[in-house]
């Protein structure tokens, strides 16, 4: 069982999307804790939409609700772009989970494979790739029929 908690800024708009993601991500049978922050800004400058740290036993998730645009100027994330957010983050969660990621190096593990991945550019990670190829895919199929 997939064990959810909420922090923060109460968005339970979001509760249904995140259980379909839950339930698309991660196996049925899977036992995993997933404690989600909903905070105005995840990091100092107020640049990043999103935060996950874990291990294969839980992982915890930041999203912020706002950004700052350029000279300070705060502008809310729309509904669409938290939950394409959410979704992101819920596969950084899956991936702490399968153990394809950790939080002491750069390296991806999948199918048998070991991947260093010291030498990539972020956006090129692989778990980078998989998080932004899903959180497309879950938020234009969950998030719209919510």
């Amino acid at each position: 069982m997939i064990n959810v908690s909420t922090e923060g800024k109460q968005l339970p708009e979001y509760d249904t999307f995140i259980d379909e993601c839950i339930m698309a991500l991660f196996p049925h049978d899977a036992h995993y804790d997933i404690n989600i922050s909903f905070k105005k800004y995840v990091d100092k400058d107020g640049t990043h939409a999103g935060f996950c740290m874990g291990d294969k036993i839980e992982s915890a998730i930041d999203i912020a609700t706002h950004w700052m645009y350029e000279e300070a100027e705060e502008v809310a994330y729309q509904p669409h772009e938290i939950a394409s957010n959410i979704a992101h983050e819920l596969v950084h969660a899956k991936q702490f989970y399968k153990g394809q990621i950790n939080m002491v190096d750069h390296v991806w593990k999948h199918n048998h494979e070991t991947i260093n991945c010291a030498g990539l550019e972020y956006a090129e990670t692989p778990w980078e790739v998989e998080a932004y190829a899903y959180e497309d895919i879950l938020t234009d199929l969950l998030w719209e029929n919510v």
